[in-house]
């Protein structure tokens, strides 16, 4: 990391003022000639070609594609402008979904440089952390955000009204040289199971993993998708790219706060479809008129971002029909996608199916060796693609241990059947040595959702005072046993090592800003609980009923 800099350099306010209709011309930017394989390219292209088309769609707003347009070329020209900025260098980018957060990717792009994509909300040592490790030039944040307080008061901040209208003329703003396999973007992972990590993307990863989402979700000009998930992350991001290259509407409307509003923002958007992860699943199944509703519109629903449970997403199936359920898999070091169940498999195809390889992508189950194993034999998924990773920001040990010799490393155990159905058993790492037994906590999770009645379990490792590592088990449900008994059948069903040293009842699991199970937290949770109520005697549980953590 050089010196002599203080990081962030600049501070960017973004605030979308687009009121009327763009007077951005068609041939204000010829994108003809220019770098080819460059994602922001890519969007103008799309946008001068659907110039008076709905871009974004809000109850207050209906920004075509001149103005998203207009509004990027003001951003890169902002980009450029910042003191001492030059090509290749990093943006933090900490926005919400909004026009905005769109016209500051491709802007960044376009500027020459790499977008950091992270929570808005995200504050204190982890944005001081990725700020310096990023070494990034600028922040781009919303009118609305408030200066992250270790920012130096003399950095300098300047705000853009994004009009859609740029004042900039077509020589101010230098080409853009990059593109193919430069990098593009670097998406910190969750730390779900570990510590974040900066996962590079290059321009050709995000280009092609559209491309291919696009050829099984048979996406088009005419899609609607809701986009609830958060376009900082990887799989909200897929959404993005997927639908704005093919010049879909984006509708971005509805809470999860308050997710009877999604149901609604369907209806009455008419929106085609909705991504959501599991944890968004359960609360729909549960808090929504799903399935009551008439939704004629939407043409299907896609899962990712991690299991579902199998009568879920056959209750799932039926609340949507006749859209279809997508049931997909993936992981931000594939630029989100790898693998899909085709919806007219799902009900003949047996629980923890994550289906087949998507277009363009090899998916292969091998042993400690490298070797494929044969069908029935559990190994580690394997993946090779143009949507792979280039690497971790920085750290390149860790890239070793991710990809060799071509081939991305999942982490994930998984086997195949006769047919050639993936199917996944969890997360290599995550497995953990309890009295010298090898336990994983899905199996763990699966019993407490099978033989306790829970509508979401979650178990994870945490150490436990005087007699070391063992699980926590964390649940929710109307239904579930009373906690003697919860404890009685864990005793007579499971072996001594997988039954929980700590339980907690809970109103609903803590979620991180991916929208999933927040781990580390629940760790947390479970060793400072057990360190204050004393429990230390072996396999004796301390159970504690609670709302929200």
């Amino acid at each position: 990391m050089s010196t002599g800099r203080r990081f962030p350099a600049n501070l960017l306010i973004l605030k979308a003022d687009v009121t009327r209709p763009s007077c951005l011309s068609k041939d204000y930017f010829d994108v003809g000639g220019r770098q080819a394989n460059h994602l922001g390219v890519e969007f103008l292209n799309v946008a001068m070609h659907r110039f008076d088309q709905s871009a974004i769609l809000t109850k207050d707003n209906d920004w075509k594609y001149g103005d998203l347009a207009g509004a990027t070329m003001e951003v890169a020209a902002a980009i450029q402008s910042c003191p001492g900025f030059i090509p290749g260098e990093r943006v933090v980018v900490m926005l919400p979904n909004c026009l905005e957060y769109i016209a500051a990717f491709y802007g960044i792009l376009l500027a020459g440089g790499v977008v950091v994509p992270i929570p808005p909300k995200m504050e204190g040592q982890s944005l001081e952390r990725i700020c310096q490790s990023t070494e990034a030039s600028t922040v781009v944040m919303g009118a609305s955000a408030k200066r992250p307080p270790f920012f130096d008061e003399q950095i300098p901040s300047s705000t853009v009204k994004l009009s859609g209208c740029s004042s900039h003329s077509e020589g101010q703003l230098q080409e853009p040289t990059a593109g193919g396999s430069d990098l593009a973007a670097i998406f910190f992972t969750s730390g779900s199971t570990g510590d974040p990590k900066g996962v590079m993307l290059s321009h050709q990863n995000l280009i092609s993993n559209a491309a291919s989402i696009q050829r099984y979700l048979e996406i088009n000009s005419h899609d609607r998708p809701l986009c609830v998930l958060p376009f900082y992350h990887a799989f909200g991001n897929s959404v993005l790219q997927s639908h704005l290259l093919a010049g879909a509407t984006l509708i971005l409307d509805g809470s999860t706060v308050f997710p009877e509003t999604l149901i609604k923002a369907i209806s009455s958007f008419r929106a085609t479809s909705l991504s959501a992860v599991p944890d968004l699943v359960r609360v729909l199944l549960d808090r929504t008129s799903l399935g009551r509703s008439e939704l004629p519109s939407l043409r299907y629903l896609a899962v990712a971002g991690g299991a579902l449970t199998h009568d879920l997403a056959v209750e799932l199936t039926k609340r949507i029909s006749p859209a279809r359920l997508f049931l997909m898999y993936g992981q931000t070091e594939a630029t989100a996608r790898l693998a899909y169940v085709p919806p007219d498999r799902f009900p003949s195809l047996p629980a923890g199916c994550i289906g087949q390889a998507i277009p363009g992508v090899e998916l292969e189950v091998v042993d400690e060796t490298g070797n494929p194993v044969a069908a029935g034999t559990t190994g580690e998924l394997r993946a090779r693609g143009p949507n792979v990773m280039l690497g971790y920001w920085r750290d390149d040990a860790s890239t070793a241990e991710r990809i060799r010799n071509g081939w991305l490393l999942t982490g994930d155990l998984a086997e195949t059947d006769s047919e050639g159905w993936i199917y996944h058993r969890g997360r290599r790492n995550a497995i953990v040595k309890i009295a010298g037994f090898r336990v994983h906590p899905t199996d763990l999770e699966e019993f407490a959702v099978r033989r306790l009645s829970a509508s979401q379990a979650v178990a994870v490792a945490y150490e436990a005072p005087q007699v070391g590592i063992r699980l926590a088990l964390f649940l929710t449900g109307s239904d579930v046993p009373m906690q003697a008994e919860i404890m009685s059948q864990c005793r007579e069903a499971l072996p001594r090592h997988m039954v929980p040293g700590f339980v907690r009842l809970l109103d609903s699991i803590p979620l991180n800003a991916s929208l999933k199970a927040d781990r580390p937290l629940l760790t947390q949770i479970a060793e400072r609980e057990s360190k204050m109520s004393g429990a230390g005697q072996d396999f004796v549980p301390s159970i504690t009923k609670g709302g929200n953590p």
